[in-house]
């Protein structure tokens, strides 16, 4: 009864997986008239229509391949700051990490420039951190809870490449809290138990 007791709990309150919003499902591709993307349960809103996803390497405009960010999958690019990223519908995530690299239009003098990354925590309070961007993805990692993210900078012309948003809410589903319960009461019987017997 013991072992069987810790091991509901230890299926209730093991690590939650977490979920990685990459842009793969989301359609239209090759559009950017959109202020608000919304896919995977999460917002991403730029202050002009400018942002879309698409899947293809960075092209100059005679269709000759740019350098920039490109791993072979679909990702946002957006052009005008800030990029902000939230909850659809609000409210707080736990944010691990997300890819963020220069992609098309970026002018050679701009690799290497500063994008500053801003959160409000979830708790109260906000923090912040600057990444240098280049023409690959670089891992920006945050792991907080927040309400929500904005990216600014990192270029004076052209566009950036968001990719692989790592999120987990950490917060038991109801189910999973009452099989927590349930399992904390079977191992306090058990104890019991063993204890009346002794």
């Amino acid at each position: 009864m013991r072992a069987f007791a810790t091991l509901l709990l230890a299926a209730a309150l093991g690590p939650a997986s977490a979920a990685v919003v990459n842009f793969d499902t989301y359609s239209p591709r090759y559009f950017f008239g959109d202020t608000t993307i919304v896919t995977d349960g999460f917002s991403f809103t730029s202050t002009c229509q400018c942002m879309g996803v698409d899947d293809q390497q960075p092209l100059a405009l005679d269709l000759t391949p740019l350098p920039g960010a490109y791993n072979g999958t679909a990702s946002l690019i957006y052009s005008t700051d800030p990029l902000t990223i939230a909850a659809d519908g609000g409210g707080a995530f736990f944010l691990d990490q997300f890819d963020l690299g220069l992609s098309w239009y970026v002018p050679d003098a701009d690799v290497g420039s500063i994008a500053t990354v801003a959160y409000v925590l979830a708790g109260g309070g906000a923090g912040s951190l600057d990444v240098a961007l280049g023409r690959s993805y670089s891992t920006v990692a945050i792991g907080q809870d927040v309400l929500s993210v904005t990216i600014s900078g990192g270029r004076t012309f052209g566009y950036v490449s968001l990719d692989n948003l790592v999120v987990n809410n950490r917060v038991p589903e109801p189910a999973s809290a009452s099989l927590a319960l349930l399992a904390l009461c079977g191992a306090g019987l058990a104890t019991r138990r063993r204890q009346a017997d002794a």
